[in-house]
């Protein structure tokens, strides 16, 4: 400050600070909706009978199916970020912030949830069939269990967060963030 009380800049300089650091954000045990449609086309009809060749396993279905993943959920879901951080400081109460760092992840759930899907019943003529590449899967895998690892990628966010009250040494608080990260699986089980 400039210690004059009459400067208009004074306190407004004071108001404003910039700050840096480190954000580590290590999410365990999420439980997380899968958001998908509730019919999904591009499958061929269920089997009907038990034994036996499948038929018209190379026609889709003229209406779609149910969708076996809608209203499922993630039975694990673990996401790891490492960023540096810069934000601009209000009156030591609010703050405009942006992320730049790295991020993977842990995901697991049952295949129904990852709508794992599979053609039952097809046979082939020959084991060198050109038929096989224009059939359509036909059943719904629901028994296994998928699990798969996130490589290390970029990832970024801009969010702000503030004070909105304060009670002595109590204070309640509020923050948005949007955060970007588009990894790629690195490893894939199948159970």
């Amino acid at each position: 400050a400039s210690g004059d009380p009459c400067d208009p800049c004074a306190t407004w300089c004071d108001a404003i600070s910039i700050r840096a650091g480190y954000y580590g954000d290590y999410v365990f045990d999420r439980v997380l909706k899968v958001d998908v449609n509730k019919t999904f086309s591009g499958m061929a009809a269920t089997p009907t009978q038990a034994t036996g060749n499948a038929s018209n396993t190379n026609q889709p279905e003229a209406n779609g199916r149910p969708n076996i993943a809608y209203g499922r959920h993630m039975e694990d879901a673990e996401w790891f970020s490492n960023a540096a951080f810069l934000a601009l400081n209000i009156w030591d109460r609010f703050d405009i912030f942006c992320t730049l760092g790295a991020s993977n992840g842990y995901f697991k759930a049952s295949s129904a949830a990852f709508n794992l899907v599979g053609l039952i019943g097809f046979s082939a003529a020959s084991s060198i069939s050109t038929d096989l590449p224009t059939q359509l899967p036909n059943v719904g895998i629901t028994q296994g269990v998928v699990e798969f690892y996130t490589d290390t990628s970029f990832s970024w966010s801009v969010g702000a967060r503030g004070a909105l009250w304060e009670c002595g040494c109590a204070t309640l608080g509020a923050e948005f963030q949007y955060a970007q990260s588009n990894p790629k699986i690195e490893m894939l089980n199948v159970t």
